[in-house]
């Protein structure tokens, strides 16, 4: 593991000179050498992650079926380009310029989709909060390994990974590439999920 920190000059958020940079190469089954690094304001708490393998990868799909609890601590790369599916859910998120790669697993993938969507709840109307819940509770229940889902990365850039044998790797085609949005950040629950 090779570790650096430097301090920047000013924070984008704050202009405060109080902006660290910490920058962290690791090693992760399945996948190679990664660049780990955070941006942290220790003004305002502005923050920025992302991961980025060390060599260049092929644009790859993993897709991996959560059949138990067992399955939920399965490891995941998540890198800032990647597009991640759950169509048992509804769920698709895929990413923008406010985007982040992390390094997870299952359960905090799960969390992570039940915060935003417990966040969209405070927005909505009865009906989209009734829905919202019965999501959640799914995810609860995924994680305690009640459930089973599939859940697909996409990554045009081949930066994301799920470290897994039960974890199906694909090149993705061109005509998937084109299919892959790279605009502002979205995170989408469609409407004909049970």
């Amino acid at each position: 593991m090779n570790n650096g920190n430097v301090e920047c000059d000013y924070c984008p958020s704050c202009n405060r000179k109080t902006l660290r940079v910490t920058n962290t190469v690791i090693s992760i089954p399945y996948f190679g050498e990664v660049l780990d690094f955070t941006i942290l304001c220790s003004n305002c708490g502005y923050r920025r992650a992302d991961i980025m393998p060390i060599e260049l990868k092929e644009p790859s799909r993993y897709s991996l079926n959560v059949e138990s609890q067992c399955d939920v601590s399965i490891r995941i790369v998540k890198s800032s380009t990647c597009t991640i599916r759950i169509p048992e859910l509804g769920v698709i998120v895929e990413p923008g310029p406010l985007s982040e790669g992390y390094i997870s697993n299952v359960e905090g993938l799960l969390s992570r989709i039940s915060k935003v969507i417990s966040m969209g709840m405070k927005m909505g109307q009865d009906e989209e909060k009734e829905k919202g819940q019965e999501l959640i509770d799914k995810i609860n229940r995924l994680i305690e390994g009640q459930e089973t889902v599939c859940i697909i990365l996409e990554d045009p850039l081949g930066y994301s990974a799920i470290a897994s044998d039960k974890a199906i790797k694909e090149s993705l085609t061109e005509e998937e590439l084109k299919e892959l949005k790279f605009g502002d950040s979205c995170f989408e629950i469609e409407s004909d999920i049970n």
